[in-house]
């Protein structure tokens, strides 16, 4: 049965995507994974109260939906993002290989030898 939500509550977008994602998982199994009471639950899902921010990531993980759909709700963008937009990317070349000298490429092939050689053995284990 689905309840009808007061959007006059502050966090209502919130509390309806919460409640929607939890489906037919009762209240109180959230709350225990979660760490936090039933009750506290229940208002978040009315949209009465809100998680810490830094408990959103755990309480996507519980619910099974994106951090960032939270954070859409709450109409804010979520500091990892914020802190990745500050930062200037630098350009990554098409090949990496392509800027290295032919001393470089030498020194490296033992090293690409190996590499190649240890894929080899994971897939043979794989396959037994």
């Amino acid at each position: 049965m689905k309840r009808k939500i007061n959007t006059k509550r502050r966090y209502a977008k919130l509390g309806e995507l919460l409640r929607e994602a939890r489906g037919d998982q009762r209240i109180g199994d959230v709350a225990g994974q979660l760490k936090v009471t039933s009750g506290f639950v229940y208002q978040v899902e009315i949209g009465d109260k809100k998680p810490k921010d830094r408990e959103i990531g755990k309480w996507a993980s519980v619910y099974g939906v994106k951090h960032t759909e939270l954070w859409k709700c709450l109409h804010r963008i979520p500091m990892d993002l914020v802190a990745t937009l500050k930062e200037e990317p630098e350009p990554i070349p098409v090949d990496p290989f392509s800027q290295l000298t032919d001393e470089e490429k030498s020194e490296l092939r033992p090293f690409l030898d190996f590499v190649r050689w240890k894929i080899n053995q994971q897939v043979a284990k794989s396959k037994h």
